[in-house]
């Protein structure tokens, strides 16, 4: 079934934007709707040079005129390529430039067919740069986080050091304590020896049983004074190490947090990787 390339050409002429080149980038014809997405009438067109469509800065580079010499040169181009309208608006086309040959292979000019895609790229970007922000936010969220972490580890990591040097205080004192209940032990055994000697010297050694008396109940007193503090200081240890353990599980669990965060920031990282190269393409 053979196919009229008259009507083949009719058919895409009316559906899309089309122009014709010279091979130096002069219009020579173009179809109305490739006029009205550019905001020109098709009678102003030829003549009217490739550049005038383009950012400024793309056509003075060296990009844009190795563009030319490559279609020059035979080589076809098909991209989304970003254009200028009569009125300066910026427009996105999906652009085919096609270099038309003659009988011996010379090019003699070049079609451009091409179809608006500005709406769907302004969704594309318009998503692209919520995606990124919303990436950045979460990003800095998480960097609060971590820097929150790391502030309670350090604050429990100075908190352990003062509990181990009150521990250490503690520990001294309960040695003091024991000494002062061995004083006191043997302070009770002198003033016992002294009443019995004080009771062998019969009214001679009523003064001193008086004395032996105060000394053996000044040395209960102490030896009292100083199981209560032992007593104590037990407790505080036992205090101490509970609270020790515990800040050493809530460590542990902040640290552990901590890798998750780390984790958590080197994904937000590959996501804004992602996002930065679709931006690019898109």
């Amino acid at each position: 079934m053979s196919v009229d390339q008259g009507i083949m050409f009719t058919a895409m002429e009316q559906s899309l934007a089309m122009i014709a080149f010279d091979t130096y980038g002069k219009v020579l014809w173009a179809n109305p709707i490739f006029a009205e997405v550019m905001e020109h009438t098709v009678d102003a067109l030829p003549g009217m040079q490739h550049s005038s469509f383009c950012p400024s800065e793309f056509a003075k580079s060296r990009e844009y005129a190795d563009f030319w010499d490559n279609l020059r040169n035979g080589v076809a181009f098909h991209d989304k390529v970003q254009r200028v309208t009569r009125s300066g608006r910026v427009l996105w086309l999906e652009a085919f430039y096609t270099p038309v040959l003659d009988a011996e292979g010379h090019v003699q000019n070049v079609v451009k067919i091409a179809t608006d895609i500005t709406a769907r790229q302004q969704v594309l970007v318009d998503s692209s740069n919520e995606f990124m922000s919303v990436v950045t936010a979460m990003t800095a969220r998480t960097n609060e986080v971590h820097h929150a972490s790391q502030g309670i580890v350090n604050d429990i990591e100075i908190l352990n050091k003062e509990s181990q040097v009150v521990k250490n205080n503690v520990e001294t004192i309960s040695s003091v304590a024991s000494l002062v209940k061995e004083i006191a032990t043997q302070s009770h055994m002198l003033g016992l020896n002294a009443a019995i000697e004080a009771a062998r010297a019969n009214e001679y050694g009523r003064g001193f049983a008086v004395i032996a008396e105060e000394v053996r109940k000044m040395a209960n007193t102490s030896k009292n004074s100083a199981n209560e503090i032992s007593n104590q200081l037990d407790e505080i240890l036992k205090s101490l190490s509970v609270m020790m353990n515990m800040v050493n599980n809530v460590t542990e669990k902040i640290e552990n947090n901590s890798d998750s965060i780390n984790q958590l920031k080197d994904s937000y990282g590959h996501i804004v990787q992602t996002a930065e190269k679709l931006s690019a393409i898109v």
